[in-house]
């Protein structure tokens, strides 16, 4: 319509199938929706109704026998579908970001909070290693997560399943300022914990131009 803002995000006609030893499994049959430049939207379906393969598409992170068949990811007027692995390089963790479902198998166990979430930073930014540091704490901060500089230089089987979802909802914020989407499913976590979890996502993403929520 007249005076509406381009989309921020595009999906047009997505296709993702599996080629397996028992036939094609189309898990992501024809999906199209729109974000807008400040919207939020959510996207709701059963259990293997194709919606963490569809983010995962969108990134191209869909681990094999996954086949992207069909359609377009117009991300700013880029189709991340066509773009080089050094274009997307760029683009992921800087211009868009994911908070993974199970952030207990995300995070790297051999490398420290602080390594995980300053080498999102300095990749990105450029900034010193301390400034990279300063940062991180501010997030872990404002994720309710207490005494962060501690926290930055312990690993991730030291930390809480809650802290490990917190330190999975700061990563994204640390460099990406446009778009920004997440699972809502969260494992193994009671209704509380669900509601805090959120209540730190919208207070991470409020600076992103766009988010939503499978």
């Amino acid at each position: 319509m007249a005076g509406q803002p381009a989309p921020l995000l595009a999906v047009e006609g997505l296709k993702v199938h599996f080629h397996t030893r028992d036939g094609v499994v189309r898990a992501v049959d024809g999906v199209d929706f729109q974000v807008a430049p400040g919207q939020t939207l959510g996207i709701v379906g059963e259990s293997g109704s194709g919606k963490t393969v569809s983010s995962l598409t969108l990134l191209r992170l869909a681990p094999p026998p996954a086949r992207i068949v069909a359609g377009r990811v117009l991300f700013e007027g880029e189709d991340l579908l066509r773009q080089s692995d050094k274009r997307l390089a760029q683009i992921r963790g800087r211009r868009m970001a994911m908070i993974f479902q199970n952030p207990a198998t995300s995070l790297n166990p051999i490398l420290s909070i602080g390594q995980q979430l300053t080498e999102i930073l300095r990749w990105h930014t450029g900034v010193s290693r301390q400034a990279a540091l300063d940062r991180a704490a501010e997030l872990l901060a404002l994720v309710g997560i207490s005494d962060p500089a501690a926290r930055l230089r312990q690993y991730p089987h030291e930390l809480s399943g809650g802290m490990k979802q917190r330190v999975g909802i700061a990563r994204p914020c640390c460099a990406s300022r446009r778009c920004c989407w997440r699972t809502s499913r969260q494992q193994r976590s009671t209704s509380p914990s669900r509601r805090r979890s959120w209540i730190c996502w919208r207070s991470c993403a409020s600076g992103w131009r766009c988010r939503w929520c499978w």
